[in-house]
């Protein structure tokens, strides 16, 4: 049911301040390719999907809550927003891709919630949860105090001295582990999924839970309405299916607003995906085997993954005269500038 995580492979955030500027991480055929690759796949079906019937099934007594149904918007963005990981400011409404943040913000704004699109900011939002932690058992990380979760809270994860990333908890699944769900690009169709595995990365790196979600929100809507889910003007991802159209909550059918209006009319746009750009992008790749990205340019900072032969990173820039600092599956890292194991490419 969990996916073998190897690397740090959820995309994040790049920027502690706001991105100004939007920039998906695929190309249309690219995103095409990887969603033809995955949506059948095992890696997606029993995982991300197990965990959404899992959810459905569990707290179908509060599927009428606002807790409930902001989970539920996130699942449908995930199966039916064509959702690719890119950096903009509320990029998903104009371009179809957005960053863990403006994820998190998107969804949470479809129920008149009004929160930051910067993951470093998410200190300051809702209040922070009692007595949810973690722990190191037998080398391995799980999260202590789960049972002082709440779906519809929102999980931190702090890379030195900011939070990195953010995801919406969805609460247990079948195997009693926490589930949470955000932008995460591998082995998934889209630039969604779940994770439920914390022994690594997930666990170690846990910052902090927050609650936006008011009390009555758990047991009713707490007098908030519930916008159309956002169709974007155009994507990078064209729908590979139609959209359902939206007829409220609980239908198993909803459509969206164009641009973040909330008309609810249900129309499609025409996908009009923005014009690749052609301009060749250097890249790193290695040249005799793997080697370890590192959290920062410090050969003594924390590993956080590994380029392996054949792969490539794209390259942000040359960090010092050790360290080029890259882009990995949505996450600013950092190999080494060795010409024995790293060189760059154009392509």
């Amino acid at each position: 049911m969990k996916k073998r995580i190897i690397g740090l492979t959820l995309a994040m955030s790049l920027g502690i301040t706001g991105i100004a500027s939007a920039n998906a991480s695929y190309t249309t055929s690219e995103a095409i390719a990887k969603y033809n690759k995955y949506i059948n796949a095992d890696s997606y079906v029993k995982d991300e999907l197990y965990n959404v019937a899992d959810f459905r099934s569990k707290y179908a007594n509060v599927s009428g809550s606002l807790a409930y149904q902001i989970v539920d918007r996130a699942i449908w963005y995930m199966e039916n927003g064509y959702f690719v990981y890119g950096h903009g400011n509320d990029a998903y409404g104009k371009y179809g891709y957005e960053d863990c943040s403006g994820f998190t913000r998107l969804v949470y704004g479809d129920f008149g919630f009004n929160i930051t699109g910067t993951s470093a900011n998410y200190d300051s939002v809702g209040t922070k949860v009692a007595g949810v932690g973690k722990k190191k058992v037998n080398g391995k990380w799980q999260l202590t105090g789960i049972e002082n979760l709440r779906i519809g809270d929102i999980l931190t994860w702090q890379e030195k001295d900011h939070i990195s990333h953010v995801a919406i908890y969805m609460g247990t699944n079948r195997d009693g582990q926490p589930v949470v769900l955000g932008t995460r690009d591998d082995g998934n169709p889209t630039g969604l999924g779940t994770i439920d595995s914390w022994s690594y990365w997930w666990g170690e790196n846990f910052h902090s839970a927050r609650r936006v979600v008011p009390d009555a929100g758990f047991t009713g809507m707490a007098g908030h309405k519930i916008n159309p889910p956002v169709i974007p003007s155009s994507y990078v991802l064209p729908p590979q299916k139609k959209v359902p159209a939206w007829t409220g909550p609980n239908t198993g059918s909803n459509s969206g607003s164009n641009s973040g209006s909330n008309s609810g009319s249900g129309q499609q746009p025409q996908p009009t995906p923005p014009a690749e750009n052609t301009q060749k992008k250097e890249y790193v790749v290695t040249k005799n085997g793997w080697v370890s990205f590192k959290a920062s340019a410090s050969s003594s900072s924390a590993t956080v993954g590994r380029l392996e032969l054949g792969q490539k990173a794209e390259l942000i820039k040359k960090a010092n005269q050790y360290w080029y600092q890259v882009k990995w599956n949505g996450k600013t890292v950092y190999i080494t500038t060795n010409t024995k194991y790293t060189q760059v490419v154009k392509q």
